[in-house]
């Protein structure tokens, strides 16, 4: 539960492009902590991933502050029906009169994007979370794919130390009867794990699409700062666009 929310949008979003929902001069005269992040969007296309993610920005911030979401597949007149805006937990401070911004990078076009944030007065705990794959990341069936930051096109690195708390995985799936189903390992260096994953579920398809939330785990894995996290995912049929957040506490 949250003291205060703000909505920015409807705003539609370009296919592999960051596009900006909405920009507020301040959510409150004082400081404040954004706990909640709710998204919700159209995807009217058959055949188009649902995947992307969403990043906050505000001068002050350190960061970086990515969120997956969104799995299934889009349709034109075979949708499966509405779900609730996407909930996405997070703790992120914002000094008092503070620009924010919000933005979202979809993989495939998105219609009507609504970012709501859910927040509190006073200062909070400032939690990362790194992004890697994206729109173009695309799993071959019974083959591994190392997810990597598409800017830089290497693993991710932490800024600082911590613990991943949570990961957050989206992935398309738009072929007829094909399965979305893979598996996710997280390997850290030094730390023996193992820490793998089952991610998807259903049959997706492509004139039968329907949205999705992501897969969310809450984790234990500890990490220092320069670490380099090697991300990998085996997908039973071949998807696209595989997106992947850690958020670090």
């Amino acid at each position: 539960m949250t003291q205060y929310s703000k909505v920015f949008g409807p705003t539609d979003s370009a296919a592999d492009t960051k596009t900006t929902i909405g920009a507020v001069a301040a959510l409150h005269p004082k400081a404040t902590c954004i706990k909640e992040l709710y998204v919700a969007k159209g995807n009217v296309v058959d055949a188009k991933e649902c995947a992307g993610f969403i990043s906050i920005g505000a001068p002050g911030l350190d960061g970086p502050h990515h969120y997956a979401y969104g799995n299934g597949t889009g349709a034109t007149s075979h949708g499966g029906g509405s779900i609730p805006a996407e909930k996405i937990d997070v703790s992120i401070p914002i000094l008092a009169g503070a620009l924010v911004t919000v933005s979202v990078t979809d993989a495939e076009v998105a219609t009507a994007v609504v970012v709501e944030l859910g927040f509190n007065l006073g200062s909070g705990r400032n939690v990362y979370s790194y992004v890697l794959g994206g729109a173009g990341v695309d799993p071959a069936a019974v083959t591994l794919k190392t997810l990597v930051d598409k800017i830089t096109g290497v693993a991710v690195k932490m800024g600082k130390a911590g613990v991943i708390k949570e990961i957050r995985y989206a992935c398309g799936q738009v072929v007829d009867a094909k399965s979305p189903s893979a598996k996710l390992v997280i390997k850290p260096p030094i730390l023996k794990g193992p820490w793998e994953y089952a991610v998807g579920n259903g049959a997706s398809g492509d004139t039968l699409g329907s949205a999705s939330f992501a897969d969310v785990r809450d984790v234990h894995i500890p990490v220092d700062a320069g670490h380099v996290i090697v991300c990998e995912v085996t997908a039973t049929d071949a998807m696209v666009s595989a997106t992947l957040s850690l958020q670090v506490v």
